[in-house]
């Protein structure tokens, strides 16, 4: 099924949504895949979360001690699109939303 874009025009604007259920977490091989459409400005957003880490770590980005791998991650809007007032030295490529999602 191809993925659907409904992105809406919106300025950047940095913005924290509440737990986000409509995003699909997929195991992969090297990973987990988190996707699913920004609550701010509608756009296709995709994470991938690779599997350990070079400095040799178990786990999903887990410190060496952890029990537990963790519940929930932070995602931000990468959509894509050129939002207005987005600022040159921003680390998304999105609409400034950010929100979590529970792995389990």
């Amino acid at each position: 099924m191809p993925d659907i874009d409904h992105h809406r025009e919106i300025g950047y604007v940095e913005t924290e949504f509440d737990v986000q259920t409509a995003f699909t977490v997929t195991a992969r091989p090297d990973g987990l895949e988190i996707s699913g459409n920004c609550p701010a400005c509608g756009g296709r957003t995709r994470l991938t979360l690779e599997r350990g880490s070079p400095e040799g770590t178990k786990g999903w980005f887990r410190p060496r001690r952890a029990a537990e791998p963790p519940r929930t991650v932070t995602v931000f809007c990468v959509c894509g699109h050129m939002h207005a007032d987005r600022p040159e030295d921003a680390a998304d490529n999105g609409c400034g939303a950010f929100w979590s999602v529970e792995l389990q």
